[in-house]
């Protein structure tokens, strides 16, 4: 049966050459060979839709049937309760199963059918399972109408599974011309993005320069030259304040014990206001806010006080960095007023320097070319790296093309049997 049916979707017995159609004329031969199939298939389920129809029919006229004979002979209590319940169950059983009408479609009118003869088996296995002690005539008949019907469906089975295979093969092809169409939609969309890609790169790079060029000249310029110049001198008054405040801070740590030492010595001497001094002058210099003018000041005005306790040998330098330090009383207030007055002014310069910094507009005439380099150069980074990524896609998708062609080259003989060839781009005919 497998083999005859076959044959009512194969081609004619009569013997034809090989040919070939063109990629271009596929979608055309496929539409061609699905209409062909659907008919062929339509036309081979035709008799068996008859036949089924026609024993749907019989099942009807079966179901006036049973029940329908008649006898003076009482029936025992058994035969009674079957025809007061199981039979009425097993009829309204079947005659839901039957109620409707049936697609014109054939894979539709197939899965109906199919639902049918399932629904009745069940209602002969359910309620009418004693029905053939009391009807066996009509159940016979009824059974045989089932397997006539189950005949028929085998018969449409193998029809439906052989067209659903061409069918199937059929839309992977499609499915594949689909995709391959999609994929060179992609190449051209592509093909525009890299002339807009080429288009702003081009931009960028005279951006970029046209920047390079501005720098150049403004390096090279006097006003640059002078802005350097400016820039200099800022530093180097940075490093003398940096310098100096290094040597201010380094006579305060040194000066700190002995200052305490003369806090205690001005206590043991009953020298209140002297002890108040230099304690102004330990707590100003431990102070986070220190202010450097009264440091002047305070040690200024302790230092005579603090001399006559290291002439009379109460306070005495411990090593070499107290003696450089406390030589006299004129020299060590000196010390300290220098660096004040030092930083002062250096404070001062450097502050004017800085000024003058912030207003010449070299420095932001470089700062903008800067940024505009950077920015030029970070974008085409960006794109040079996007149009690497693209490059892999596309070699991808040439691949996955090739792989379509492949597949729809193969798909395309197993359909036909290699009766016909399918010429690919680039092939001869």
């Amino acid at each position: 049966m497998f083999e005859s049916i076959k044959k009512i979707f194969s081609k004619t017995s009569e013997k034809v050459s090989k040919s070939a159609i063109s990629l271009e004329e596929l979608p055309a031969w496929l539409d061609e060979k699905e209409a062909d199939c659907i008919s062929r298939r339509n036309a081979a389920s035709t008799s068996s839709r008859e036949r089924l129809l026609k024993l749907e029919q019989d099942l009807h006229q079966l179901l006036t049937e049973f029940g329908d004979e008649s006898s003076d002979e009482p029936h025992h209590h058994k035969v009674e309760q079957v025809n007061r319940h199981a039979l009425p169950q097993f009829c309204k059983k079947i005659e839901s199963e039957l109620e409707g009408d049936f697609s014109e479609d054939d894979e539709i009118f197939y899965r109906e059918v199919a639902g049918l003869i399932n629904g009745c088996f069940k209602a002969y296995r359910g309620p009418g399972k004693y029905l053939h002690h009391l009807y066996p005539d009509e159940v016979k008949v009824f059974k045989q109408t089932l397997d006539q019907m189950g005949h028929e469906m085998n018969r449409m089975t193998e029809v439906i599974r052989i067209s659903r295979e061409r069918l199937t093969h059929i839309a992977e092809m499609r499915d594949l011309l689909h995709e391959r169409d999609a994929l060179i939609e992609e190449d051209s969309r592509a093909d525009a993005e890299e002339k807009k890609y080429e288009i702003r790169l081009s931009e960028l790079r005279t951006e970029l320069q046209k920047a390079e060029s501005e720098m150049e000249h403004l390096v090279a310029s006097d006003l640059y030259a002078s802005y350097l110049h400016l820039e200099d001198e800022t530093e180097k008054l940075r490093q003398q304040i940096e310098k100096a405040s290094e040597t201010w801070e380094s006579q305060i740590r040194i000066a700190i014990p002995v200052w305490k030492r003369a806090v205690k010595a001005f206590q043991e001497q009953a020298k209140p206001v002297d002890e108040k001094n230099m304690e102004d002058l330990i707590q100003q210099a431990s102070s986070p806010r220190r202010d450097d003018d009264e440091m002047a000041r305070l040690v200024s005005l302790t230092a005579k006080p603090l001399f006559t306790l290291f002439e009379s040998g109460t306070v005495q330098a411990k090593n070499s960095f107290e003696k450089n330090l406390f030589t006299s009383a004129d020299e060590y207030a000196k010390k300290f007023s220098e660096i004040s007055t030092s930083l002062h002014t250096l404070s001062g310069e450097l502050n004017n320097k800085r000024k003058e910094l912030e207003k010449n507009p070299t420095l932001d005439q470089k700062n903008h070319i800067a940024q505009t380099i950077g920015e030029a150069q970070k974008r085409i980074d960006e794109m040079n790296q996007e149009e690497e990524k693209q490059k892999e896609r596309l070699s991808s998708l040439n691949e996955r093309k090739k792989t379509i062609l492949e597949d729809l080259k193969k798909n395309f003989s197993e359909f036909t049997e290699e009766e016909m060839d399918l010429t690919l781009p680039g092939e001869d005919t």
